[in-house]
């Protein structure tokens, strides 16, 4: 496309993001109960497929999803695409994977969303040349899953694909009868304008380019349901901003990211220090605080060089065995700590592929939802009896943290500070610890702090026995490992 090509824009369009594989990856394997609206039966209405070569044994049935009519229609769990992209390191920054933070993810940053129609179409301009990253997420902007792959158009380029991990045979789910099918509850003028062949998204970008551009929020209207006719509804509109909301207590009261970059100390921070009228989270989430919460959010500087509550929400607490002491393994030789879930799961792998918000223990406990975080986070962290957490934060607070969860829970997504330096962490010196701190540890603590706890049976210090020694803190002997 010669005009995109000028523009420097690709355009992407997926069929049916409900297009997709055995394994339901944009599916019933990424939904939770939580998804299920009212007098909604299923997420996603199903239906046995169309070909007989289609191995899958049910298939989203998309002429029910976009049947205004249908109870179906507004069911639908996916109602935004997110579009993030990488930011590139700087050269000779190697020393920067520690101010990306405790995830393996690349620094990224957030080009916008846009809407997914009730049939799951999307259609989108992109920056051509440019490594993307989607994400397909729900009415409160969590993502369903987490794709691990890098997308790229060239300029003028138009790519279309079937669905999320479509199989590679048979049709798009959206396309023939099925596609061309203008239920009776569609407005009279949207009817009209659809031509063979055109997913919904199609038919509504050409009517309206300007919904090919990106937005910077999570925005979504209904032109489809006549809501005229009888026992026809639309879908809930979505208008959900750091700024400008319906509801001026659900606005951001702390600093908002500015061109799609969230860092954590500029951006997550404030949100556990912000006084809320009876007070922050800091109330009982801090290290002077009477609640006995060993969650510290407070912003002191830990051993890291980080927020000393980054590293707690984002590395878990170590696991001890029945007699009270840690559990190590061998790591390629090195004894390492086995630890439980963190609150923050930055977990993603092309086989377990769920949106990180949504397995986040966090998230769960601050929406007040049960979504896909596993049951050894949910013992580990169980949902406060004392405080109720859902509501503490408001709609754009929740959107904010989502959308810092999902893209990885960067420490710094941006690989330059205020001065257009490259970041940098001063934490702990390695070279101090292992010619000072090192020798006296070994020397005078070793001897209990093991990680098969103590060898004589003894406190190492004045031959007391000490059965069932519960240490927390576990030495090695190695410099590196214990510098860690």
């Amino acid at each position: 496309d010669a005009v995109l090509a000028q523009r420097g824009l690709g355009l992407f369009e997926v069929r049916s993001v409900y297009d997709t594989d055995h394994l339901g990856r944009m599916g019933d394997a990424v939904l939770a109960a939580a998804d299920l609206g009212p007098g909604c039966a299923q997420a996603i209405a199903k239906t046995k497929p169309a070909e007989a070569f289609d191995l899958r044994g049910q298939v989203a049935d998309l002429q029910r999803l976009k049947d205004p009519a249908d109870p179906a229609y507004r069911c639908g769990p996916a109602r935004l695409l997110r579009v993030t992209r990488a930011v590139a390191p700087p050269a000779s920054s190697m020393g920067l994977r520690s101010v990306i933070g405790e995830t393996e993810f690349e620094q990224q940053q957030l080009l916008g969303y846009v809407p997914i129609e009730p049939d799951g179409s999307v259609r989108f301009e992109v920056p051509a040349d440019t490594p993307l990253a989607l994400a397909v997420v729900d009415s409160a902007g969590r993502a369903f899953q987490t794709h691990t792959n890098w997308l790229q158009l060239r300029p003028g380029e138009r790519r279309t694909c079937d669905g999320c991990h479509s199989p590679r045979r048979g049709a798009s789910l959206n396309s023939g009868g099925v596609v061309n099918q203008a239920p009776a509850a569609w407005r009279s003028v949207m009817s009209a304008a659809r031509q063979g062949g055109e997913t919904m998204a199609a038919t509504r970008t050409r009517m309206d380019p300007a919904l090919l551009t990106l937005a910077p929020d999570l925005v979504s209207t209904d032109p489809w349901a006549d809501t005229a006719q009888p026992g026809v509804k639309a879908r809930d509109a979505m208008n959900l901003r750091y700024q400008g909301n319906p509801r001026a207590e659900d606005d951001l009261a702390t600093p908002v990211p500015r061109q799609g970059v969230i860092n954590y100390a500029e951006h997550i921070q404030p949100l556990w220090s912000r006084n809320r009228g009876a007070g922050s989270c800091l109330n009982c989430h801090a290290s002077n605080n009477n609640a006995g919460n060993t969650l510290d959010l407070s912003g002191t500087t830990g051993g890291s060089g980080r927020l000393a509550s980054y590293d707690q929400l984002l590395i878990g607490p170590p696991l001890l065995d029945a007699s009270g002491r840690v559990q190590t393994r061998l790591d390629e030789g090195v004894p390492v700590v086995v630890r439980a879930p963190a609150l923050v799961d930055t977990d993603a792998n092309e086989g377990e592929a769920t949106g990180l918000a949504r397995k986040s223990r966090l998230v769960e406990i601050l929406s007040g939802q049960s979504l896909k975080s596993s049951a050894a986070a949910r013992s580990t962290h169980p949902t406060p009896a004392a405080v109720k957490h859902a509501g503490l934060l408001n709609a754009a607070e929740m959107r904010l943290l989502a959308e810092w969860v999902d893209l990885g829970g960067q420490y710094a997504n941006d690989p330059f500070d205020a001065s257009g330096k490259v970041r940098g962490i001063a934490g702990l010196s390695g070279t101090v610890f292992a010619q000072q701190v090192q020798p006296v540890l070994v020397a005078r603590c070793l001897a209990c702090h093991q990680p098969v706890g103590s060898a004589s049976g003894s406190n190492g210090s004045s031959g007391t026995p000490s059965p069932g020694l519960r240490n927390r803190l576990v030495l090695t002997g190695d410099a590196d490992g214990d510098f860690n």
